[in-house]
């Protein structure tokens, strides 16, 4: 394809329209965020779309200081307009152990709340939230919207995929990938069918945590054991957590994290799902 005879620009120009040096394009580039296409003499030029992406790239970058990992979670994938993304996306399950359907019927009464106020509050019809309630599939976006409207984790809605166990040998534990939060692995840290507590260990990517300011029922507790954590807390000053550092909340506290460190973190996080 010949790009020069549609609208293009230069590495140049692109970096003084996003306020950022030629180099920050080019390792951007090397690090596998963009494409970038070549004139017949071999010139970097960007097309309107890369700018649109490019811009992207950089509020993930350069605004949130996120990590090269977590900016690749979020840019959209090669090939596909943004609406078949959209659809493919509301396909994808994105958690690896099976839901536990009876809980959403469960919390849904003791909540005291109908099938159509449900489904209402979330956007969907009353058949899909009955199927689901009945053990139908769901996506990672109506499983957070689900357990938001609830004002509980989605872990409280998963269970552990291995054999019952008192035990969590190390390096054992069940990968929990819920991805609502792009640069953030997590492992579990129990076995047991039936719990209160949701320890799980937690590698958080540089920039990334739990971004958005949110609460739900429960308690909570930080154990960091390496990287630098900033944690906000309703309107209090902003709490930095160093290894070797707890810290314990309330779920109906408003609250967010992200680490603030150049390498990854690590982190026990424990939930405790208390009804309230």
């Amino acid at each position: 394809m010949d790009y020069e005879e549609n609208i293009t620009f230069s590495i140049n120009e692109v970096a003084k329209m996003l306020g950022v040096v030629s180099a920050t394009i080019r390792n951007w580039e090397k690090h596998g965020l963009i494409t970038v296409k070549r004139s017949r003499s071999n010139y970097r030029v960007f097309t309107p779309d890369d700018i649109e992406v490019l811009k992207k790239i950089k509020e993930y970058s350069v605004d949130k200081h996120m990590g090269m990992h977590a900016i690749k979670m979020l840019l959209p994938k090669a090939g596909g307009s943004d609406l078949e993304q959209c659809v493919e996306q509301s396909k994808e399950v994105n958690y690896s152990r099976k839901l536990i359907s009876e809980k959403w019927r469960e919390i849904r009464r003791q909540q005291g709340y109908t099938l159509e106020e449900v489904s209402r509050a979330v956007g969907i019809s009353t058949a899909h939230l009955s199927k689901l309630e009945n053990g139908g599939s769901v996506s990672l976006d109506l499983l957070n919207k689900l357990a938001h409207f609830y004002r509980e984790s989605p872990l409280y809605f998963l269970e552990s995929r291995g054999p019952e166990n008192h035990l969590v040998r190390k390096g054992q534990g069940d990968p929990i990938q819920l991805k609502s939060d792009p640069g953030l692995e997590m492992v579990s840290l129990i076995a047991m069918r039936e719990h209160m507590m949701y320890p799980v260990l937690c590698t958080v990517e540089p920039g990334c945590g739990n971004l958005t300011p949110h609460s739900h029922n429960g308690e909570e507790m930080i154990y960091m054991l390496s990287g630098v954590v900033e944690i906000r807390l309703n309107d209090d000053p902003p709490y930095i957590l160093h290894p070797g550092d707890t810290f314990y909340y309330r779920g109906s506290d408003t609250h967010c994290w992200k680490n603030i460190s150049p390498k990854p973190a690590r982190l026990l996080w424990v939930h405790s799902a208390i009804a309230k």
